[in-house]
């Protein structure tokens, strides 16, 4: 016999198997809930831990050290004896150029920030490097590449060697996050690291100095106990910290004063030597030109005495020249007119000629004329004899045709009255042979009739119709014949018609052509004889000109020879006047060679004494100017030199106080932000993992209540049998127990392997981590597995309780239907009337049963908000990037000014903004860093002064979030932003401090949109009123023109960071790559959300779809039996689904609006502001996977509904 105990257990096991979906409903949304709960809380622990490992492993500073005027041997020696310092070790540092990326070159560690090789090996001889993988990707170099370093004007010579070998790929612990730091190069911020051994480094001082803290290995990087010991250290080393920055201070000064009064010295010793040597040779440049100035007063003696004997000559060769120009003036006259007449009698000889020419050549024209008149006329005549025979012709084939056409006319004539005849032939042919068939079947009729009285026999009827119809046939064998012959007549007529009309066409033609042909003859012997008449005319008038001609030319040939005469005796006398004429111009020659020798021999003398005199001018110019030479040379040397010591002492005094910065890991940009990160992920776990228990729990709840009503009969047998109440009770709290133990270490499994190692691996896109460690977390997995056996078994004690409380009589029987009534929108007469009986059930079924209605519209909701505030939560934090960095920050960097610059250095930067091509537009202002409290916690904040507001508006938009009322500035109050105002829970009109260079109180007097950092704004007026002193610019707000590239904008900071009043430039693009890199990990997260809350969803809206099935199988049953069909009875059902599913969406979005604006508040971090309302795409996606998830479970319940066994559900359960 088995024991009860056996027995109960053997039926939980049962009804384990025997709803199995249930079993399976619970233990899903047991694991889910674990998962999230122990996931995202073992993240950031994990996470911290891995970090912990590392920096442990890569003995990671605890500290460092940096110095304005570098740090000495003996400055790492007191740091390394200082107490509570464990190791200390110097290092040096330099940025340079690699192609187009600003990188920080850096000296191999020895025993602090170890690097880990990812890839290769480190260096091991002094040309070699190692660097991060960041950097071989953006160059597209890989290891065994040589890597070119560019360095800057001021770090030139701080290498050995600017060109190395990549011989591995390293991380390092000082770079674990994104930011590589701030640089002077380029746009302002280091891209990546390279590591090179420290003997390239030619610097006799430490760029910086690290340290380690005695006993704070030991401890997690990231707990209070490690920042408290950590901070206590580095206070204890302020002291250590003056004392050396003093020594160094007095050591540079004294020995950069004592090398200056050595050089002054040096430099006034330089100047007497300089002065006796510049004495000497003036005095000899003054002896060499008392010589010269008398030496130029002999040659103007000379010169004087020879220009007077050449005036003499040269009058006397004057007048001998004035003589023969007369002389050759009137040879002159007489030989042009000469030559005119001779040209007057050569152009007449020419006309003569020409005229002579232009007659025989007219003369010939005539005669060739005349001959062509009379071959035209020959031509004429036979041409015209032609055109006469041809009209004969003409004529005659004219006749020709017209007696053809008449023979045509008759023969046609003839064929049509053959034709006729023909025709009424036919017709006769025609009307007697169907005379003859008529007559010869009247014949066969009375043979019938005749064969039919006895009167002939068949034979002689056939005889007689044989003989009948063969005399008809013959009969009409012959009409037939004479028609065909009389046809065949028509057809030869028909033929010979045809042919003679293509031949009097043929003849027409011809005809026409020669009419044609013989009328253009007619024409063209017109036009000839016109011709020949016009030719006549012409030849007798060329004639009479030709006769006119010839006695021209005879009257033109006695004139010429008369004119020959007369030129031929004034050519006699123009020969001999210029005979004359030359014997004259010879001797004056011969003067004017004799001028010439004599001026020449008188010149050159002078000349050799000029040579003399310009050398000597020469070389006491080239003295002088040597002499001038020398001695500004001199002067300008020493005063260089004296300027220089000026400078240096003025530099000196400059000087200021060497100050030592001791500084923590908190100030590792990297280590500081992985530690926020992660709080932003384990801030998730505050919510939503709470949420995914109250749903488990709620269906839990159902289900188990379902579970216990279906078993009242046997739970009240049981108690009527005398099972106590924890005995019956434990076969249902089992089953959550059980369910929930299962899917609670299921979800242990994934939640603290899965989610840790994806959102680490997400985190590794911008951190440079080892691969996740997994710390011990016993308490959060016991906890998060009794949190689910919790919620789960506590349902199902709640449902068990009410039951187990009744008799075992009334347990069982079954309960008693639930009391009808009416329902609140049967109230509604206008609308029920409208109802048909069907959607009055489903009406009174959704309001009747208030448990099953709120359950399932609750446990939608609850899935629909948190599908709402994942899609709300990702927008919130990526959205806030457009609206800060296009919408409100409208400018493209700054630029960060040295206060204690020359104002020409601050003319020079902008002067350089002026004239960029690049700019739109600048802006320059104050801006100081300072703390913001109100009472309590201070904030740091960026304190902005504004000269003019509409101006200002153009590089940063001053708005409201929440309205579009205008932002006013007064002079009496201050503008913070939102973000801020929150932090220190202020309002307008309230008083905050403002710490920075002086504590002040100020008064709030509006709050603006913002989300990243924190401002305080306010006008000039109103800071000199607090602060008392008028704002110095220091700052300088950038925008480029929109066509600029990054190139171009790399190009400006590049210029200006070579400016000596700039020490900043900021880059917007970069502060903006740099949040959304901290961002993705925190959008990994909600991702998984997401995907977490829609299976969940999926999950709740199946169970509770079964278990309402379930609860209503007999009512489903009925209606099968009352004859409704499988559709119909879907569809009773899917109308309340759908309802239920409309009011627990619309509870989801109202549910869902109100845990994102609460979630965004507990995960956005001090310096940033989340978006406040999630998008209306998050509440129509959330909507529509619900949607699409009641779909999807309808279709399945369907398929249930079909299942459902008439005769077993409507069976007694009595």
């Amino acid at each position: 016999m088995v024991a009860p105990k056996n027995r109960l257990t053997t039926d939980a096991l049962r009804e384990i198997r025997h709803t199995f979906s249930r079993f399976l409903s619970i233990l899903v949304l047991a694991a889910l809930a674990v998962a999230f709960l122990s996931g995202l809380r073992a993240t950031a622990p994990d996470m911290k831990f891995t970090a912990d490992n590392y920096y442990d492993r890569t003995h990671l500073m605890d500290g460092c050290v940096l110095s304005t005027l570098g740090l000495t041997r003996e400055d790492l020696d007191a740091l390394a004896a200082s107490p509570g310092v464990e190791d200390a070790e110097g290092a040096w540092s330099v940025d340079a150029t690699a192609v187009d990326c600003i990188v920080s070159v850096r000296s191999m560690p020895e025993r602090l920030n170890l690097l880990e090789v990812k890839q290769g090996r480190l260096p091991q001889s002094a040309d070699e490097c190692v660097t991060e993988r960041l950097l071989l990707t953006e160059l597209g170099l890989e290891v065994g590449d040589t890597l070119e370093l560019l360095m800057d004007e001021n770090n030139e010579g701080d290498l050995t060697r600017t060109s190395y070998t990549i011989v591995g790929v390293v991380s390092c612990p000082l770079y674990v996050g994104p930011d590589r730091g701030a640089s002077s190069l380029g746009g302002g911020s280091v891209d990546a690291f390279v590591f090179i051994p420290g003997e390239n480094f030619t610097y006799d001082y430490y760029t910086a100095a690290y340290f380690t803290g005695a006993g704070l290995a030991g401890l997690n990087s990231y707990s209070d106990e490690y920042d408290d010991r950590a901070d206590a250290l580095i206070d204890s080393l302020d002291g250590l910290a003056e004392e050396r920055a003093q020594l160094r201070y007095d050591s540079l000064i004294g020995d950069a004063q004592a090398e200056l009064d050595d050089a002054r010295k040096e430099l006034s010793d330089a100047r007497d030597e300089a002065d006796q040597e510049l004495a000497d040779a003036k005095q000899e440049l003054d002896d060499a030109r008392k010589e010269l100035d008398d030496g130029w007063a002999d040659y103007h003696d000379g010169q004087d005495t020879l220009e007077r004997e050449l005036a003499d000559a040269r009058r006397e060769l004057a007048d001998a020249q004035v003589k023969l120009t007369d002389a050759q003036a009137e040879l002159d006259d007489g030989r042009i007119q000469y030559e005119d007449g001779l040209a007057e009698y050569e152009s007449g000889l020419a006309d003569y000629e020409s005229g002579l020419k232009e007659y025989q050549d007219a003369l010939a024209q005539f005669q060739e004329g005349k001959a062509e008149y009379e071959d035209g006329l020959a031509q004429f005549e036979e041409a015209k004899a032609k055109y006469e025979d041809g009209l004969a012709e003409y004529e005659q084939g004219r006749a020709d045709y017209e007696d053809g056409l008449a023979s045509f006319s008759s023969g046609q004539q003839q064929y049509q009255s053959g034709l006729k005849r023909y025709q009424e032939s036919v017709a006769l042919f025609e009307q007697q042979k169907a005379e003859g068939e008529k007559q010869l079947q009247a014949a066969i009729a009375q043979l019938q009739a005749a064969l039919g009285n006895g009167l002939i026999t068949q034979e002689q009827f056939e005889a007689q119709v044989a003989a009948m119809q063969a005399q008809a046939e013959q009969q009409l064998a012959a009409a037939q014949a004479q028609l065909d012959a009389a046809q065949a007549q028509l057809d030869a007529a028909w033929k010979e018609l045809d042919e003679g009309a293509t031949q009097l066409g043929a003849a027409a033609n011809q005809l026409s052509d020669a009419k044609d042909e013989l009328d253009r003859g007619k024409r063209e012997l017109d036009r000839v004889e016109a011709e020949l008449d016009d030719a006549k005319r012409e030849l007798d008038e060329g004639q009479a000109e030709l006769d006119d001609a010839q006695d021209e030319l005879d009257d033109a040939a006695r004139e010429l020879d008369d004119a020959k005469r007369e030129l031929d005796d004034a050519a006699q006398e123009i020969a001999d006047a210029e005979q004359e004429i030359a014997d004259g111009w010879r001797d004056y020659r011969t003067g004017q060679a004799d001028l010439a020798q004599a001026e020449t021999d008188g010149r050159q003398e002078l000349a050799d004494a000029l040579i003399e005199l310009n050398d000597g001018e020469r070389e006491y110019a080239d003295g002088l100017k040597e002499y001038e030479d020398g001695k500004a040379e001199a002067e300008e040397k020493i005063a260089d030199a004296q300027q220089k010591l000026d400078d240096a002492q003025d530099e000196l005094d400059d000087v200021e106080d060497c100050e030592w910065y001791v500084l923590g890991r908190n100030t590792n940009a990297g280590f500081v932000s992985f530690s926020q990160d992660t709080e932003r992920v384990s801030n998730l776990a505050t919510i939503f993992p709470v949420i995914f228990f109250l749903v488990a729990a709620l269906a839990c709840l159902t289900t188990m209540t379902r579970m216990v009503e279906e078993q009242r009969t046997q739970i009240g047998a049981l108690k009527a049998m005398g099972f106590s109440r924890l005995s019956i009770s434990k076969k249902y709290i089992g089953y959550a127990f059980s369910a929930s133990l299962i899917g609670g270490i299921l979800g242990l499994a994934v939640g603290c392997t899965l989610i840790p190692a994806v959102i680490a691996n997400a985190f590794n896109i911008m951190y440079a981590m080892p691969p996740l460690e997994f710390r011990e977390q016993t308490a959060l997995c016991v906890l998060s597995v009794l949190a689910a056996v919790a919620c789960t078994t506590g349902a199902a004690l709640w449902a068990c309780l009410s039951t187990l409380m009744a008799t075992p009589a009334s347990l069982m029987r079954p309960r008693a239907p639930k009391a009808g009534k009416r329902v609140f929108l049967e109230r509604v007469r206008p609308i029920w009337r409208r109802l048909s009986f069907t959607w009055k059930v489903t009406m009174r079924n959704l309001f009747r049963y208030q448990r099953r209605f709120w359950m399932t519209v609750i446990g939608i909701g609850g899935c629909t908000a948190l599908i709402v505030t994942g899609f709300g939560l990702h927008e919130s934090i990526f959205a806030i990037l457009d609206k800060q960095f296009d919408e409100i920050s409208l400018y493209d960097a700054s630029v960060g000014l040295d206060k204690d610059a020359a104002p020409e250095d601050r003319a020079a930067v902008e002067d350089y903004l002026a004239g960029s091509p690049y700019l739109d537009r600048t802006l320059t202002g104050h801006q100081a860093l300072l703390d913001v409290s109100n009472g309590g916690m201070a904030y740091d904040a960026y304190l902005r002064t504004i000269s003019d507001l509409d101006t200002y508006r153009r590089f940063v938009d001053l708005r409201h979030r929440t309205d579009s009322a205008p932002v006013s500035l007064p002079d009496d109050g201050v503008i913070i932003t939102e973000k801020l105002a929150e932090l220190l829970e202020a309002d307008v009109g309230d008083a905050i401090t403002l710490d920075g260079d002086k504590r002040v109180e100020a008064v709030v007097a509006d709050i603006v949109e913002n989300y990243a950092y924190h401002y305080v704004y306010l006008s000039e007026a109103c800071y000199q009123a607090l602060f008392g002193t008028a704002p110095e610019d220091n700052v300088i707000l950038l925008a480029y023109r929109e066509d600029t590239s990054a190139a171009q904008s790399d190009a400006v900071s590049a210029e200006l960071m070579a400016l000596d009043a700039v020490t900043s430039y900021s880059y917007i693009a970069t502060l903006r790559d740099s949040f959304t890199n901290s961002m993705v990990a925190i959008d990994y997260a909600v991702v998984i959300i997401i995907m977490a809350a829609a299976a969940l969803a999926f999950v709740v809206l199946y169970n509770l779809t079964n278990i309402n099935i379930t609860e209503r199988t007999r009512e489903l049953a009925t209606l099968k039996v009352l004859g409704f069909f499988d559709k119909e009875t879907t569809a009773y059902v899917y109308r309340e689904n759908v309802f239920l599913t409309i009011f627990g969406i619309v509870l989801g979005l109202v549910l869902g609006r109100l845990l994102h604006a609460w979630l965004v508040l507990t995960v956005e971090v001090d310096l940033v502001m989340f978006g406040r309302t999630a998008p209306p795409y998050a509440y129509v996606l959330a909507a529509a996977l619900t949607v699409a998830f009641s779909v999807m479970v309808n279709i399945a319940a369907h398929f249930k509904l079909k299942k459902v066994d008439m005769v077993e559900s409507l069976k007694t359960v009595e």
